[in-house]
């Protein structure tokens, strides 16, 4: 319909993402080596370090807030509920399952162009050659004789990879570099 109007110019598009939270709750991992769930998990090592045979649910809550080494890693563990959600840190700091939408506007239009959903692991410097490229191909399947040639990215699109990929692919991008420690503010 925006196709038929004339509202989509193409030209230069913004791209920005966000987590979407996934419907299974990180109770709900299993250990991808052993299918342990999280109690199971820590029942075992309580055993393996100290030697408790039967814990009682006190004692493991009390046995996993004192452990040194307790990561959740999305190598090791995996939703038996939604096994393509991946465990990520929200904004906000709480880990969730979730998953990573990537949108693709019109700047001149503010159309949506594009709103491809990744694995929540995926970091945006990885996805956004990927996200214009679609948007390409959806301007295309609506008969849009427009070509995408600048896309407007925040900081966290910034490596030297994700930049060489957009020029090679005939992006010119608009990135703010991230502020580096130790940098001067001039």
């Amino acid at each position: 319909m925006l196709a038929e109007k004339g509202l989509l110019s193409g030209k230069t598009v913004a791209v920005d993402s966000t987590f979407l939270e996934a419907n299974a709750a990180m109770k709900s991992i299993v250990r991808r080596d052993t299918g342990e769930d999280w109690n199971e998990y820590l029942r075992r090592l309580m055993k393996e370090r100290e030697g408790v045979e039967n814990p009682t649910d006190e004692d493991l809550r009390r046995f996993d807030r004192n452990r040194k080494d307790k990561k959740v890693s999305n190598e090791e563990w995996v939703s038996k509920t939604d096994s393509d959600s991946r465990i990520t840190k929200m904004k906000d700091g709480r880990t969730h399952l979730a998953y990573k939408a990537e949108h693709v506007i019109d700047i001149e239009t503010e159309a949506v162009l594009a709103v491809p959903i990744y694995h929540a692991d995926n970091s945006d410097q990885n996805t956004m050659v990927d996200s214009v490229i679609e948007a390409r191909v959806n301007l295309d399947a609506a008969g849009v004789d427009a070509e995408i040639k600048e896309a407007v990215l925040d900081k966290g699109y910034h490596s030297t990879d994700s930049i060489e990929l957009a020029e090679w692919a005939g992006i010119r991008t608009y990135i703010p570099e991230p502020k580096r420690r130790g940098s001067e503010t001039r």
